[in-house]
C-alpha cells in the first residue's frame, strides 16, 4: 500500500503570528485537576479528591477554555509583543453567543487603531478563537496518575496535576509540557497557574518560560468565574529573543437564570458602539461526522481533508507458466518453468481524501506508471531441431549444416527481451483505524485501474489490503508500524504490447506471491504536514513508498 493511504504552517509576516495568541489566548481556558498530597492516607484519586476539597469539576476545565464560562459572553484581550527592541500592542473584544439549539457564534470586534500595523492579527485571533472552541472537548485530558493535593501550614489546599500525553491535538500537544496548581483558600479556589516543566517547540518558536495565572471571582449568583488571566511567555524564534504578555478579562456574562453580570461597564460600552469593527469566526466543520463525540473522549483526531503526493518503486521478480503470443501458444519453443520476468515499476500519484467518520477515511487517487522489464526466457531448440530433420529426409546432412550456420536457431539457449511500458493509473480506496493510547490498528484497501499509455482500453482492476498494527512515539508526533499487503495479481498477465515496430497481442501464465511483509513509520511535521515510508518484502517482490501529505 501506498503511504498515501496511512492516516494521520504557515506564513507568518511577524514574529507575533500565530503562537501569541494561540499561547496566550488558547490557554486562557481551563483544565481538569485532581490530586492530594495529605490525601494518600484517604486513598482519593482523580475526581475524588475535587470531590474531598469542595472543588467544583468546572473549575479546572477553565484553564483549557474561557468559552465554558457561559453560553453568552464578552471578554476583552490584549497582547504585547516584544521582538528585540520592538514592542507590538493590540487589543480586541471577544463574543460569544449561543442559540436554543447549542449552536455557538463567535464575533470578533475590534478598533483598528487598536491592532498593531505590523501583523495581521485579526486572521491570528480567529485561529486562536477557533482552538479555545476546540479545546472545550479536551477540558478532561489531564493524567489522573499526576494528581496530588498539598496541605499547607495556613490551612490552605495546593491541588497540582499535569496534562495527558494522550488524546491531544497535533496543534496543541505542548500542553503535555506544562503542570497545573490550583490555590484553594478556606476551601474557594483563588487562583490557578499554569507553567512549563521543559522548553519545548512550538511552531517556528522555541519556547523557555510558560505561566498562565488565572485570578477567580464569584458572580452574585455564586458562580466561579475568572476575574483575569495573565500569560506570560519568553523563547525565541531563529535565535531572536521574545517575550509575549497577553491578558484576557471578562467584559460581561449572561445567565438564564440570574440576567446579566456586568463586570466591566466602561468597555461594555465600548463593545456595544457601532462604529466598532466585526469579524464572524466560522467554528462547526461537517466532517469528521462524529467528530465532538470522539475528542469528548480525549481522542486525538486529525484534521479532516487531506492531499498527498506518493512516489512507489516495486521490484518484482516473476516465475511464468505459460507463454501465448497472438493465440499461439509458444510452451515447446520457450520453457516457461526455465524463464523469468524481472520488473522494475515507478510509481507517481496523487491522492485526495477526506475522514467521513472519525474512524473511517475516504480517498481517491491518479497518477502515472513507469514499467521497465526484462524478460529472461529459455529457448528449447525444438524448432531447430524440427527443421534439421526436415532438412535431412530432403537431403542427408542438410539440416546438419544449417544448424552449424545457425547454431542458436537448433539449440537451446536464453532470449533477452526488454521492454519499457507506460501505465496512466486511477483508484479509490478505503481505511478503518482504531486506537487505545499508544497502540492502533488500521485496514486499508484500495482499488486501482491501468490504462497503456495510446491506448484508450483499461485493464482490470487490482485489490491491494494492507493490514497493520501500529506504536505511536507520543513526545515525537511519530508512528511505526508493522503489517503485511495483499496485492490481488492474477495467475494471468494479458493485454497488447506497443514497442517500436513491435506490436502484438500477450497471454501469459504467471506464479506470484500475493502477500509481502510491511514495516514502516509516519512522523508528523508541525500542524499540517506528514512525512511516511514504507518497505515491502515478499517473495517475489519488494518496494519502497514515500509519501509526503498536507491536512487542513
Amino acid at each position: 500500500m501506498a503511504p498515501s493511504m496511512i492516516k494521520f504552517l504557515q506564513s507568518s509576516k511577524t514574529v507575533a503570528s500565530f503562537v501569541p495568541l494561540s499561547l496566550l489566548l488558547t490557554f486562557s481556558s481551563g483544565l481538569m485537576a485532581d490530586a492530594i498530597d495529605g490525601a494518600a492516607e484517604l486513598e482519593l484519586k482523580g475526581k475524588q479528591i475535587f470531590t474531598h476539597y469542595g472543588l467544583d469539576e468546572n473549575v479546572p476545565k477553565l484553564a483549557m477554555s474561557s468559552l465554558l464560562q457561559g453560553e453568552h459572553l464578552v471578554e476583552y484581550a490584549t497582547r504585547k509583543l516584544h521582538i528585540g527592541d520592538e514592542v507590538r500592542q493590540s487589543s480586541v473584544y471577544l463574543v460569544k453567543d449561543t442559540d436554543t439549539k447549542g449552536n455557538i457564534d463567535l464575533r470578533i470586534k475590534y478598533n483598528p487603531e487598536e491592532l498593531d500595523d505590523h501583523e495581521n492579527i485579526i486572521d491570528e485571533i480567529e485561529t486562536f478563537t477557533r482552538t479555545e472552541y476546540r479545546l472545550r472537548n479536551y477540558a478532561q485530558s489531564y493524567d489522573p496518575s499526576s494528581v496530588v493535593a498539598e496541605e499547607m501550614p495556613d490551612g490552605s489546599v495546593l491541588i497540582k496535576f499535569d496534562y495527558s500525553k494522550y488524546g491531544l491535538p497535533q496543534d496543541i500537544a505542548y500542553f503535555r509540557y506544562l503542570s497545573v496548581e490550583i490555590n484553594l483558600v478556606d476551601g474557594e479556589p483563588e487562583s490557578m497557574t499554569i507553567s512549563n516543566k521543559d522548553a519545548f517547540n512550538y511552531d517556528k518558536y522555541r519556547i523557555e518560560t510558560y505561566e498562565q495565572v488565572i485570578d477567580f471571582q464569584r458572580l452574585e449568583s455564586g458562580k466561579l468565574v475568572i476575574a483575569r488571566k495573565r500569560t506570560e511567555i519568553n523563547g525565541t524564534q531563529k535565535k531572536e529573543p521574545i517575550k509575549m504578555v497577553t491578558t484576557v478579562e471578562p467584559v460581561a456574562i449572561y445567565e438564564d437564570d440570574s440576567g446579566v453580570n456586568i463586570l466591566d461597564h466602561q468597555r461594555l460600552e465600548q463593545v456595544s458602539d457601532p462604529r466598532m469593527r466585526e469579524e464572524s469566526v466560522k467554528l462547526d466543520r461537517v466532517f469528521p461526522l462524529m467528530g465532538d463525540i470522539v475528542r469528548r473522549q480525549g481522542i486525538d483526531l486529525p484534521l479532516p481533508f487531506g492531499i498527498s503526493a506518493t512516489y512507489r518503486s516495486q521490484n518484482m521478480n516473476i516465475p511464468f507458466t505459460d507463454f501465448v503470443i497472438e493465440g499461439v501458444g509458444l510452451n515447446e519453443l520457450f520453457d516457461p518453468l526455465g524463464s523469468i520476468g524481472v520488473v522494475n515499476a515507478e510509481s507517481f500519484t496523487l491522492r485526495g481524501d477526506v475522514n467521513i467518520l472519525p474512524f473511517w477515511n475516504v480517498f481517491g487517487l491518479v497518477g502515472k506508471i513507469n514499467v521497465d522489464a526484462k524478460v529472461d526466457a529459455e529457448y528449447t531448440g525444438n524448432a531447430g531441431e524440427l527443421l534439421r530433420d526436415k532438412l535431412n529426409n530432403k537431403l542427408p546432412h542438410l539440416g546438419d549444416a544449417f544448424c552449424n550456420e545457425l547454431a542458436a536457431l537448433c539449440n537451446k539457449g536464453r532470449l533477452n527481451v526488454p521492454l519499457h511500458l507506460e501505465y496512466d493509473v486511477v483508484g479509490m480506496g478505503t481505511t478503518l483505524s482504531v486506537g487505545y493510547k499508544e497502540f492502533f490498528a488500521s485496514v486499508t484497501g484500495s482499488y486501482t485501474k491501468t490504462r497503456l499509455k495510446g491506448t484508450d482500453n483499461w485493464g482490470d482492476g487490482i485489490l491491494t489490503v494492507q493490514p497493520m498494527l501500529g506504536y505511536q512515539l507520543v513526545d515525537y508526533r511519530a508512528q511505526l508500524f508493522v503489517g503485511a499487503e495483499y496485492q490481488g495479481l492474477d495467475t494471468r498477465m494479458d493485454g497488447h504490447v506497443v514497442a517500436g515496430d513491435i506490436e502484438f497481442d500477450y497471454d501469459i501464465g504467471v506464479n506470484l506471491d500475493n502477500w509481502a511483509y510491511l514495516v514502516g513509520f509516519n512522523k508528523q511535521l508541525g500542524k499540517h504536514y506528514n512525512l511516511t515510508a514504507l518497505y515491502n518484502k515478499g517473495e517475489t517482490r519488494d518496494s519502497i513508498t514515500l509519501n509526503f501529505g498536507y491536512r487542513f
